[in-house]
């Protein structure tokens, strides 16, 4: 499991996005309320944005974020239209490392996951490397299903909705092939013009996921709402969401 979160709007700090908010992605690393499994989310964290030269930029750290002493000039000194965010709690058997810590990148795209699919390198990491062309399978750098995902979210076509579409229907055919599987599935990808996500799960009951329509001028999602505002809504299960400006 994992918190994940994103923003779109107009020019924001870092520190506003991810430390600010009585209940920010930051404090949920060690204080979620929300959780199905695991009661903190230590094993690193990351954010993804959109440089001036219009590619994806990602920050990561094997660290927890209140142990990363990067975390307070990166927060106060950038600020950007568009913000990625995750905070870890690692998968057994998937490992603490770079390779594993969100937010990907690849393709003009950055993506997140919040989740974990059962049994995942037994069951369906061969089949979505079979779907893959070979630049994609290539560009894998870990062994976690979070970056699985988001290659098969890349050879999707489409826009950016029916990418996930595509590729979350693709994952549900094969957990069906097999008998009781659990699979968490929310996911947010972004070109960098706007965000898609996806609440969704298999055999269980999806992971929380909110959505504030005026957040800081902005739009922003997050596996738990920020503060009390009574602007959070929460995303109906198996509900594609797409944010534009």
């Amino acid at each position: 499991m994992c918190r994940i979160a994103a923003y779109l709007g107009p020019s924001c700090l870092l520190r506003d996005f991810l430390d600010a908010p009585a209940h920010s992605l930051a404090r949920q690393s060690w204080d979620a309320r929300e959780m199905a499994s695991a009661t903190v989310n230590a094993d690193g964290w990351g954010v993804g944005w959109y440089a001036d030269d219009g590619r994806p930029a990602i920050y990561r750290h094997t660290l927890p974020i209140w142990a990363d002493g990067n975390v307070d000039a990166l927060a106060r000194s950038l600020s950007r239209e568009l913000w990625v965010g995750n905070v870890r709690s690692a998968t057994p058997g998937l490992g603490t490392d770079h390779a594993n810590t969100q937010p990907f990148a690849g393709d003009g795209l950055i993506f997140a996951h919040n989740g974990y699919i059962q049994d995942f390198a037994a069951t369906l990491r061969a089949r979505i490397r079979a779907e893959l062309d070979p630049a994609i399978e290539q560009s894998i750098n870990g062994n976690t299903d979070s970056e699985y995902l988001f290659s098969l979210v890349r050879q999707q076509s489409g826009t950016l909705s029916e990418r996930l579409g595509k590729a979350l229907r693709l994952v549900q055919g094969w957990l069906a092939e097999h008998d009781d599987l659990k699979a968490l599935l929310n996911m947010v990808v972004t070109d960098g013009r706007q965000i898609a996500a996806v609440r969704s799960a298999w055999n269980t009951t999806a992971p929380s996921l909110y959505l504030h329509e005026s957040w800081c001028g902005g739009v922003v999602l997050a596996s738990e709402a920020f503060d009390e505002d009574p602007g959070w809504q929460a995303v109906v299960p198996d509900r594609f969401v797409t944010l534009r400006r």
